[in-house]
């Protein structure tokens, strides 16, 4: 690999990184909605556990950017 396409090499895995996080925070949005008035035995709390466990995971892959003020 070249860096001149280093650029479109880093915007295609964070792309890709990107959807992997909205496909795991729409199925946890959608657990949460079908079982929103339902009292959830314990598989249910854990599933939904891991997926915030792992949208966290590729939330923390980029450090967020701190203000500078």
């Amino acid at each position: 690999m070249k860096l001149s396409e280093l650029p479109a090499a880093i915007a295609g895995v964070s792309a890709q990184l990107t959807k992997a996080q909205d496909e795991i925070l729409a199925k946890i949005a959608a657990m949460e909605d079908a079982l929103i008035d339902v009292e959830l035995p314990e598989e249910a709390i854990v599933a939904i556990n891991a997926l915030r466990t792992d949208a966290q995971a590729l939330d923390d892959i980029v450090p967020d950017a701190i203000p500078t003020e």
